[in-house]
């Protein structure tokens, strides 16, 4: 099957990221962009089991659920929940290098058990209707083995209970035991990714890493499936504007003014519920990201937070920050 003729409507999407992409993140994210699949940061079974799962929380579709864990009947109990929530599809983490996933048995040292990968993804498979999809890297070693990558997709997609694979394409140095250096260091080889498509023509290959330049990225899909892009988005999340044009081709203007009043007004109605404005707010601070003056407003925005109690008033004085055909300029972005 050549992979052009595979229906798959997510051409784009936001990878997950710890501590950035909660549900705040996502909400600002939707004022943004209709079609992107929105993941969530990685949370862990338990996590779910002993803070989520008892509470309808609200998500902004699409949106994946992001899962890491060890235990197949954990990932049972969190995909019933994930499905009863909404979530448009179940994610399990099998590329996290960080110290806890060493601890907890998950993320990429998952990557050294195939077979528990797909009990788990079976498991999942015969108790809920939602898709599943696994985000893994290249490897697990500094040197690169093409083979052990093969070998392993070729494991876990066994009967098609899996066709979905987001594939960072860097391997995963596990004796740094950094995310951050992991993020980096390790060189990317996307030469990889497009032979795996090649060795797996009936699965659905989305890449991630090192991805900026969204009309630079879009050439990927001209082998690919899908692209995932996580940090140059949290940089710049002005770049969602284009998203929906670029990969869907659904051209819509912006009146970046009245989203940031709408962010107000939310962050003002979840300060009601105990939730800090400044947890909502570092989400979109970014906003002006390369705009003259954009330092000094961030810098204005955080001092005055914590001491106002009007909100979309403060939004206003921040604006004047700016000089007027700048501001002229966000009403049709």
């Amino acid at each position: 099957m050549h992979f052009q003729k595979i229906k798959y409507p997510y051409k784009f999407s936001v990878a997950p990221m710890v501590k950035y992409t909660d549900l705040h993140c996502h909400f600002f994210y939707r004022q943004l962009t209709k079609k992107t699949l929105l993941y969530t940061e990685m949370l862990t079974t338990n996590q779910i089991i002993y803070k989520f799962k008892n509470k309808n929380i609200q998500i902004y579709p699409p949106t994946a659920l992001q899962l890491a864990g060890n235990n197949v009947y954990d990932f049972l109990i969190c995909s019933q929940w994930a499905e009863k929530i909404g979530f448009q599809e179940i994610n399990i983490n099998l590329g996290c290098p960080s110290k806890n996933a060493k601890k907890g048995n998950f993320g990429i040292f998952l990557m050294k058990k195939p077979k528990l990968v797909f009990e788990i993804i079976k498991n999942i498979y015969h108790t809920v209707s939602i898709p599943i999809s696994i985000k893994i890297r290249l490897g697990i070693t500094k040197k690169e083995n093409f083979e052990f990558l093969k070998n392993f997709i070729e494991i876990v997609s066994q009967k098609k209970y899996c066709i979905r694979f987001i594939i960072h394409a860097r391997n995963a140095d596990l004796t740094l035991l950094s995310t951050r250096k992991n993020r980096t260091i390790p060189p990317l080889n996307y030469l990889y990714v497009y032979k795996i498509k090649k060795y797996f023509p009936h699965l659905i290959i989305v890449l991630n890493g090192g991805l900026k330049n969204l009309r630079e990225s879009k050439l990927h899909l001209k082998k690919l499936n899908g692209i995932m892009i996580g940090r140059e988005i949290y940089k710049n999340p002005l770049l969602l504007t284009q998203v929906d044009h670029i990969f869907f081709q659904n051209k819509k203007n912006y009146n970046i003014l009245k989203i940031l009043n709408k962010m107000m007004e939310y962050t003002e109605q979840q300060r009601k519920y105990g939730i800090a404005p400044i947890n909502i707010i570092k989400h979109f601070l970014n906003i002006f990201n390369g705009i003259y003056n954009s330092k000094n407003w961030k810098k204005y925005i955080c001092e005055k937070i914590k001491y106002t109690k009007n909100l979309k008033k403060l939004l206003h004085h921040s604006l004047k920050i700016f000089p007027s055909h700048i501001i002229n300029s966000l009403q049709k972005y």
